[in-house]
């Protein structure tokens, strides 16, 4: 796991974005993005590893899915990060515009917001920004 600025978070109070890929281009993009935004993101590349983290991240946390990632299951994934002891305040997931089945499935799961990864990636600064100034 990479982790962009989080060493002792624990009770900062710090929001923390959990994503879920093995993208390590598209990982420094996105630490870019949170760490301008006041946040710190962690990298998980496996849903235990993501369920891990989500357990020890402060309360208002927001979940990023890569459905291009291998193994990335939102049917399986999303019904265990609600049912988490502090879920996510959002859980929001990304991928290719041609696997419009898989986008379908993570809308169905449960998501909060879907996009493809072109939308993700050219608004991922206001996508961030509004989910981390929702109230927690």
């Amino acid at each position: 796991m990479k982790a962009y600025g989080v060493a002792g978070l624990e009770g900062t109070g710090l929001y923390v974005i959990l994503f879920l890929t093995n993208d390590l281009m598209f990982t420094s993009r996105a630490g870019g993005a949170v760490a301008k935004l006041g946040a710190a993101l962690k990298i998980a590349a496996t849903e235990t590893l993501l369920l891990d983290n989500l357990a020890t991240a402060e309360p208002g946390s927001v979940v990023i899915l890569d459905l291009n990632a291998p193994g990335v299951d939102p049917a399986s994934v999303v019904p265990k990060l609600r049912a988490a002891g502090l879920p996510p305040r959002a859980i929001l997931a990304y991928g290719p515009h041609v696997h419009e089945q898989r986008l379908a499935a993570a809308v169905a799961a449960g998501c909060d917001e879907v996009f493809s990864r072109g939308q993700f990636s050219g608004q991922m600064d206001a996508i961030l920004a509004k989910w981390l100034a929702a109230p927690r």
